[in-house]
């Protein structure tokens, strides 16, 4: 299942599965565009920041999502409506799980035995057991989710960001229960859970230029928080992964590291700090690009950005800095990190 490709044109040959278990990997989504769809994700090395492989999952491979072991990678295929699962120790598609019209975004539950399937054309979200590959019934949301992340009281709560509602809807996964929908800015696009115990998220606004935190032991949100035109994706420190506008927040993403004190979010062509504690977004790092996607790594030093302009940037976070973008193509629209396989 996997090509080799290096970075610039040099022939590189890592397999995803070795990749997953070193932990130092990100997985980027080729999503491309509806008159010349993408059909993969490729894997790259952090360390030496090169792309090592690829693998084909289907049509517009919108959003990426891992499992807290490692072990699997879920990505939602737009154009096929399915969630395809791969074992990073065999570099193999195992099932292709019908989902919802259109599914835009992906989250895990913490204990890694559910996936929430975000489906933007039919404003449902569809709940897959992990441990079987089974979808189970769809679940009715708010209007064009396109974003979702899993945390909360015990993990089984998710937020649904419903893009033409301006509302997060939370679902209550012990019932599959949907809540009242939580107002917050204009077209939310991405989500991340994360703070002390996984009880805060963090809600990108693309519509109105703010993110919105919710304190999920009340579901009640806070004050917005301005960060620049057009946010399309968030993270935090942790090896979180940002699924951006179309998913994973990454995004909409998986929950993100504890006890982080700064979010990063995209903003048009920026990466904005933003300091939890005092809830301000702090000077805009340029990367060069109009930013889809972000993700962190483990050790919260350095930020990966992938850009409309078919390349990722790394950023030093210690010196807000910008390094050389790596080459991914097909219009990358969302990145995560995993933890090493285990």
């Amino acid at each position: 299942m996997v090509t080799g490709c290096g970075s610039a044109g040099i022939p590189g040959s890592a397999a995803l599965a070795g990749s997953a278990s070193a932990g130092t990997e990100a997985y980027v989504c080729n999503f491309g565009y509806d008159d010349q769809p993408g059909m993969t994700i490729v894997a790259l090395d952090l360390a030496t920041g090169r792309r090592t492989g690829s693998v084909t999952t289907g049509s517009l491979p919108s959003a990426v999502a891992t499992t807290p072991d490692g072990r699997l990678l879920l990505v939602t295929d737009q154009g096929d409506d399915n969630l395809a699962v791969l074992d990073t120790a065999t570099d193999s598609v195992l099932a292709r799980i019908p989902t919802g019209v259109e599914p835009d975004a992906v989250a895990v539950s913490p204990d890694g035995k559910l996936a929430l399937v975000a489906n933007i054309d039919d404003d449902t979200v569809t709940p897959v057991d992990l441990t079987t590959l089974r979808a189970g019934r769809p679940i009715a949301v708010g209007a064009r989710p396109d974003a979702v992340a899993i945390g909360g009281p015990a993990g089984r709560t998710a937020l649904v960001a419903d893009l033409k509602a301006n509302a997060v809807t939370p679902v209550d996964l012990a019932t599959d229960a949907a809540g009242p929908p939580i107002a917050v800015g204009a077209e939310p696009d991405a989500v991340a859970i994360g703070g002390p115990a996984g009880l805060t998220a963090l809600v990108a606004n693309l519509g109105s230029g703010t993110v919105t935190p919710i304190d999920l032991t009340t579901l009640r949100p806070a004050p917005a928080i301005a960060v620049g035109i057009g946010p399309t994706a968030l993270a935090l420190a942790g090896g979180s992964g940002g699924l951006g506008g179309s998913g994973p927040a990454v995004g909409s993403g998986p929950a993100v590291g504890s006890g982080a004190a700064t979010a990063w979010v995209t903003a048009g062509q920026d990466l904005v700090p933003l300091n939890l504690a005092a809830a301000t977004a702090g000077t805009p790092i340029a990367v060069g690009h109009l930013a889809e996607a972000v993700a962190v790594d483990r050790a919260g030093r350095t930020a990966w950005v992938a850009g409309q302009d078919a390349t990722v940037t790394p950023v030093d976070l210690a010196t807000r800095t910008p390094g050389r973008s790596i080459p991914v193509g097909g219009r990358p629209e969302a990145i995560v990190i995993p933890p090493p396989r285990r």
